[in-house]
């Protein structure tokens, strides 16, 4: 193989290595970087359905035992397709910094 070729494969591979790890690379400035983003997104997924009885407890303590056990499941329902919908759009983009420097898009950022 020639010199040249040699050295140009070696410098390519060091770049694509170089912004691998600028991709996974964070300060303290920012809201979060994209490891967090991406368990926050499998966490999300794995404990969406946890918003049904959370939502069931909430609405109880707020408006009494009948709403609790005839209204909050349905709002449970639909804050856990929402939490698991986040949680697997926060999985493919983990590493874009979207929203700003890899915020929450939802929150709480975990259900507990």
């Amino acid at each position: 193989m020639d010199k040249n070729k040699i050295v140009s494969r070696t410098m390519v591979s060091f770049l694509v290595l170089s912004v691998i790890a600028l991709a996974f690379y964070s300060t303290g400035t920012y809201a979060g970087d994209p490891i967090r983003k991406l368990g926050r997104g499998v966490a999300n997924i794995a404990t969406g359905w946890a918003e049904i009885p959370a939502e069931i407890f909430r609405e109880s303590d707020r408006e009494g035992d009948v709403a609790g056990m005839f209204a909050a499941p349905f709002k449970g329902i639909a804050k856990a397709i929402g939490r698991t919908a986040v949680g697997a759009y926060e999985i493919v983009t983990f590493i874009i910094p979207l929203p700003r420097f890899y915020e929450p898009v939802i929150e709480p950022e975990f259900i507990f």
